[in-house]
Formats: structure tokens, sequence, C-alpha cells
């Protein structure tokens, strides 16, 4: 049986989906097929983190207007936008910072976060709270590289990724390590092997357990929601909410 998977990448640029595509299509099963948006692409800038965090309404619709895909993942470490998506669709929906913060928490008993910039720390602390995992987590830190800046692979910028790697292995003792960057699924896996402890990369996490999800046939429940929803809701994404 063939499935699809449609990426999200709120962030709207061209080296941004390539490099999302290119990791997806190495970890993706030969019966899955991906979907990235390509809508609205930007090709000089990263959006801001408005766009990300507060104007979910396209994010919204592009779910809301797919017919095709069987799973769906949000490119967003902030999982911005992943609750509002839950309510619109019964099929998964997944957030990379979501998927890889669980996966952390299966192969050990703690873990670290590297992002690339501050700025997300506290939405991604909030998020460990909700998702009962800020005890497993011993330290939050960040390497200050923009998303794009990384992807160059500059060797500068891959020794800010290094050094941190080692400052958090000596200080911290963590058992795995997440690296919040987009498609990094490549230098993960030299870091893993080099520092010899799992270093785990979001958008491969979201699209195995997307697969997983799908063939075991797991939808969300709907239920609550359609209780708590016998008044019908009149605000901005009532289009949405009342349509399921």
């Amino acid at each position: 049986m063939n499935f699809e998977i449609c990426i999200i990448n709120p962030d709207k640029t061209k080296v941004m989906n390539r490099k999302i595509e290119e990791c997806a299509l190495k970890i993706i099963s030969k019966e899955t097929k991906i979907l990235i948006n390509k809508n609205q692409i930007d090709e000089n800038s990263l959006s801001v983190y408005y766009d990300e965090s507060v104007n979910v309404t396209n994010l919204i619709k592009e779910i809301e207007n797919n017919t095709s895909s069987d799973a769906f993942i949000i490119t967003c470490f902030e999982d911005s936008g992943l609750d509002i998506a839950r309510t619109v669709t019964s099929k998964p929906v997944l957030g990379i910072g979501e998927s890889s913060f669980h996966l952390a928490n299966i192969i050990s008993k703690k873990f670290s976060i590297i992002t690339t910039l501050s700025r997300s720390n506290e939405a991604i602390k909030n998020n460990l709270l909700r998702y009962d995992l800020n005890n497993k987590c011993v330290s939050l830190k960040a390497i200050e590289v923009p998303i794009l800046d990384l992807e160059t692979m500059s060797n500068i910028n891959i020794l800010k990724l290094r050094n941190e790697i080692e400052r958090t292995l000596t200080e911290d003792k963590p058992e795995a390590i997440i690296i919040c960057g987009l498609g990094m699924l490549k230098l993960s896996k030299q870091l893993q092997d080099e520092y010899e402890i799992p270093v785990i990369e979001g958008v491969s996490s979201a699209i195995t357990m997307a697969e997983s999800l799908i063939k075991l046939g797991f939808k969300i429940n709907k239920l609550d929601l359609k209780h708590s929803m016998s008044q019908r809701y009149n605000g901005n994404l009532s289009e949405f909410i009342n349509k399921e």
C-alpha cells in the first residue's frame, strides 16, 4: 500500500525545502511519497517569527485543503500551530520538535537540546513542560547561528556546533543530543559517529513516527473535540473548526 506524507515548512524558503526534501527521501520507505508545500516561496529570506508562531491561518488552510496525504509534518522546532492543526483533521499531525523529544526520551534517560538561535528556547521550554519531558532535558543551549547560515555548512558554523556538543557532553553528560536544524541527517550521523552518542535530527524523527502511525492505522481521536464544540465556535478559524 502506498502512503503520502505532507511536509509543511512555515519558513517558505527554497534552500530549506531542498534540505528537508533531501533528508526525507533518505529516510522514507519505498512505498511512501513525500509532498512538500511550495506555495509562497521566498528565495531570499527566512520568515519572521510572526509568520511561524502567530499567523497559522495559511498552515491550517494547507491541511484543510489537502485530501490526498495520510499524515502531516510541520517543520518548526517550536511546534508552532501544532495543536490547532490537530483540531482540523483526524489524520496524524506531527511537529519535528515533539517527535525528536519523544524519540530522545525512548532511547535515553536524559537528553540535551542545541538550538540555532536562543529566541526559540522559551517556546521549546514551554513545550517540554506540556509534553511532560522537562525533567528529562538536562540542558537547552543555542549556538546563535541563523538556520540558513548553518545550512551552508561553513567550517566556522560547524565548529560552533561541535564546540557546543563537547561542552554539553562535559558539563551536562546527556545520553542523547537533539540538534534543532532542518534536514541535517548527514551531519547528525557524522556527529553521532564522532562523539559516540545518539544525535537526533527532527525531520527524520517525524517522518519515522508518521510512517509508523499510518501503518498502524492510528488517527487523532475527535470525540472530545466534537463534545467541546457542541456550541459552534465563531472566531477567526471557525471555517475550519466547525467543518470537522
